[in-house]
């Protein structure tokens, strides 16, 4: 029979489920999760480290381009070559002032989306990673949009001690966690051990009524079976005995 609604223990559940045993456990970041985060960061800054480094990049492709262009030209692709990477090399001294503006100025803009695209990720994917990591996030951001330090990989490496932070946090609050909840989970292990025991002896107490009530039918079956028997056989003797009864009346006696 099931226990009443007000019984001590389903009370005693009730409480266990709604107390420290019942509490969903914290979660916690891993490394592999951050991966995409960091991937993102990395990217944005291999970009701003391009434009960073543009007064040298920005003629070395145009001169790799130029002897694209001349290098399969007959007899003087050697020579037009040579002449690409000369006039690259001299374009880009001459122009160093216009193509270090220009990287620095891109650079900055590509920085500041990245730091952009990488917090609305974060935000979407991983907003506990803001809990702790709000002021490191806006510091970082600020001091990477300063023009000498640009080639610094500043977004990586905030979104990592960010994330190592983070990762650190959650493991210690998930180590306190399981120890405030270790005699809790223990005695709620042991009460379902009971309820589950009590549930198989009560099915098992109703296969032995069932067995029971089966076996009281198949006696009662067979004792009426015998009672139809013995009344069939009494009615038999009877009109025998009548007949013997019957027969010395229906003799013709001889003569002497």
């Amino acid at each position: 029979m099931p226990p009443r609604r007000n019984s001590p223990s389903s009370l005693g559940r009730t409480q266990l489920r709604s107390g420290k045993a019942g509490s969903k456990p914290p979660k916690v970041m891993t490394w592999p999760l951050a991966i995409p985060a960091l991937a993102f960061a990395v990217i944005f800054d291999l970009a701003r480290l391009f434009f960073v480094m543009f007064w040298f990049f920005g003629p070395a492709l145009a001169g790799l381009y130029c002897s694209s262009l001349v290098g399969g030209v007959w007899v003087v692709g050697k020579v037009l070559t040579s002449a690409c990477a000369a006039g690259s090399t001299y374009v880009g001294v001459v122009s160093y002032g216009v193509t270090a503006a220009f990287g620095t100025i891109m650079a900055m803009a590509v920085g500041f989306t990245g730091w952009l695209f990488v917090g609305g990720w974060l935000l979407a994917t991983n907003a506990r990673i803001f809990k702790e990591n709000t002021m490191w996030f806006v510091g970082s951001l600020l001091f990477s949009e300063i023009p000498i330090i640009g080639a610094i990989p500043s977004i990586t490496i905030s979104v990592r001690k960010m994330y190592s932070n983070q990762i650190k946090l959650e493991k210690a609050a998930y180590k306190k966690w399981e120890k405030e909840n270790a005699d809790a989970l223990a005695a709620e292990r042991r009460q379902q051990a009971v309820e589950q025991a009590r549930v198989q002896a009560a099915q098992q107490a109703r296969l032995a009524q069932q067995q029971e009530q089966e076996e009281e039918k198949d006696h009662l079956e067979e004792g009426v079976a015998d009672e139809e028997e013995s009344e069939g056989g009494g009615t038999v003797g009877e009109n025998g005995e009548e007949n013997n009864q019957q027969e010395p009346a229906t003799r013709i006696p001889f003569a002497p």
